[in-house]
């Protein structure tokens, strides 16, 4: 009886483990620590910088074809030399082809909470001319130790420089049509990508961004509403303070000149309450478009449909119009 209570236990501590390494709020930040040495003020880039001089060392592992378009399996060294694991999806033809990077979502036990999120998508639009990058965020790397959530998002936001630095190194694809796609916790990252790397033409965010404060403070989402009654708040909101600068809407107001479209659903309490949205969006500077949809954290068809057109109008793609 004892052994098998102590390996009940470990399955929920393993699951335990599992959600706190995926849900990146609250509990991140109450693993958050400062910098030694280094104050960040808010919406400071200095904590995604990188030396652009180093080796991407692109590994090449394997090649499928399909109906024409060329799925490569790579590696590539990110921040800190960390191996960033992707897919290139590669038109037929040659270019200058438009390019698009895909962040995935991290909603924990989704089969697509990986760079599989947008693998069908990124199909579907080579035909039209575009190289995609899809690549996997550290939590779904082999090997991936947990971390607070400001050292994922430094190291992620420098990962997606190093791969728009990948993209611009192919003498396929066109340096003034480059988008960024994500969902989620990559949305919040693809807002301040959009403030620190002014080399992407357009950004569409999915189920976010949003104020990690807002949302963690005072937000009406049922989950955060019951995890502000057993958790010490005052140490929360100092964490939350010290890393303000991994906070998206620290950069809501140097968003632009790349015309952005915001992703939202009507059903999404939990994970991004309207009151949210409808705050970051307001804070945001530069062109944007604003959808909300009758769907949940997960998005539907209709927002897919959008992002087709968005990014086909955008990027100048075939069949746009």
């Amino acid at each position: 009886m004892e052994t098998h209570n102590q390996e009940a236990g470990q399955r929920a501590q393993r699951s335990l483990n599992l959600t706190l390494s995926t849900t990146v709020f609250i509990v991140g930040f109450l693993l958050g620590r400062p910098v030694e040495g280094q104050t960040f003020s808010a919406g400071d880039p200095s904590h995604f910088r990188y030396d652009a001089s180093v080796s991407l060392g692109v590994t090449l592992l394997s090649t499928k074809t399909q109906s024409g378009v060329t799925v490569e399996d790579i590696t590539y060294q990110g921040a800190n030399g960390d191996t960033v694991p992707a897919y290139l999806v590669v038109p037929q033809g040659t270019g200058k082809f438009a390019a698009v990077i895909w962040g995935h979502w991290l909603m924990p036990g989704a089969a697509n909470s990986n760079r599989e999120e947008f693998l069908n998508e990124a199909m579907m639009l080579a035909p039209r001319g575009v190289i995609s990058l899809l690549i996997d965020s550290p939590q779904h790397r082999p090997g991936y130790k947990s971390a607070a959530n400001p050292v994922l998002v430094t190291q992620q936001v420098i990962d997606l420089r190093r791969g728009l630095d990948l993209l611009l190194s192919r003498p396929d694809v066109d340096a003034g049509r480059i988008a960024y796609v994500g969902h989620s916790w990559n949305a919040g990252n693809g807002a301040i990508l959009d403030a620190v790397d002014k080399r992407l033409a357009t950004f569409v965010f999915m189920s976010g961004p949003q104020s990690t404060m807002e949302y963690t403070v005072s937000s009406d989402s049922p989950r955060m509403v019951a995890a502000r009654k057993t958790a010490d708040m005052a140490k929360v909101e100092a964490a939350l303070k010290t890393n303000v600068w991994a906070d998206p809407a620290s950069y809501a107001k140097d968003l632009g000149p790349a015309p952005a479209l915001f992703q939202y659903g009507l059903h999404d309490d939990d994970w991004v309450p309207q009151a949210d949205a409808k705050d970051y969006v307001a804070m945001v500077s530069g062109p944007k478009q604003v959808q909300f949809y009758d769907a949940d954290h997960a998005l539907n068809e209709k927002a897919r449909a959008d992002r087709d057109e968005f990014l086909r109008h955008t990027l100048y793609l075939a069949g746009s119009h």
